[in-house]
């Protein structure tokens, strides 16, 4: 407990070691305002992104950007890797690299983090029951004491602010907030992060809509109400531009992955 505390204290969000069972399939990302690590503990890794395709043992990945769909993972049969979920602040401590650079396809490991590739090996050779915790220890090692140099604290908090509030915040309260007129927010945001308040907010709406669906739903326009939209064709379109899929055919693609879930209504 006190080591998954210490975690979230520094930013480290979901940390999980998992084994793909089945066949080879497509993984499409949930949008959210969080950046990510995945790392792979065998083969290669192959991530689908804005109509290029990569391969590496590991990528690290940004926020998304405006016009370009989530990513894509292939799982591989038997494929067994790392993922960690990092806060914007701690991303740029692990890496030393601006948010405003790395976008949500990410770049491979070895160009950032060149002691991901021991850590993979790391992983592989201790019991499955205790690699997430080695995970997180690793991590915590890894990160900076020191939060100097991370970026313009008005961006990272105008963006939590938006976590919190799930996307509903308007940008005029978010401003009010930092002390900053609209403008200037907006400038400072896209400048540090890559993205506007108005993008972000709609990662963030979306995100939320995706966790309530896959958490079981009365129906798609219930989801649709309680996420912040106007009604269920705003959300359509939302799905559609930010993950290129639709409300059902991102169920069909991910419900058999989710805990205790029930399909939503149309």
């Amino acid at each position: 407990m006190e080591l998954r505390q210490s975690c979230r204290a520094a930013g480290i969000g979901v940390v999980a070691v998992s084994e793909h069972d089945g066949q080879a399939r497509l993984h499409r990302a949930v949008p959210a305002l969080s950046a990510r690590l995945i790392v792979s503990l065998d083969g290669p890794i192959e991530v689908r992104y804005d109509a290029q395709v990569q391969q590496a043992q590991g990528f690290v990945a940004g926020l998304m950007r405006p016009d370009v769909a989530t990513p894509t993972t292939t799982l591989r049969s038997q494929q067994q890797t790392a993922y960690v979920e990092l806060s914007p602040a701690a991303f740029q401590r692990l890496t030393g690299v601006p948010l405003s650079e790395v976008d949500a396809g990410g770049v491979s490991t070895d160009a950032v983090l060149p002691w991901a590739n021991s850590l993979s090996e790391e992983l592989a050779n201790h019991p499955v029951d205790h690699r997430e915790d080695v995970l997180r220890v690793r991590l915590l090692e890894q990160l900076p004491r020191d939060d100097h140099g991370i970026g313009p604290e008005d961006a990272l908090r105008a963006l939590d602010l938006i976590s919190v509030g799930k996307g509903t915040v308007s940008v005029e309260e978010l401003a009010r907030q930092a002390h900053q007129s609209s403008r200037r927010l907006r400038k400072v945001m896209l400048h540090s992060l890559g993205i506007t308040p108005k993008f972000a907010s709609r990662v963030a709406r979306l995100g939320h809509a995706v966790s309530r669906a896959g958490a079981g739903a009365v129906s798609w326009a219930h989801v649709a109400a309680e996420s912040g939209y106007h009604d269920q064709s705003h959300l359509v379109r939302d799905f559609r531009s930010l993950m290129d899929t639709t409300p059902t055919s991102w169920l069909d693609e991910e419900g058999r992955n989710l805990q205790g879930w029930q399909r939503p209504t149309p």
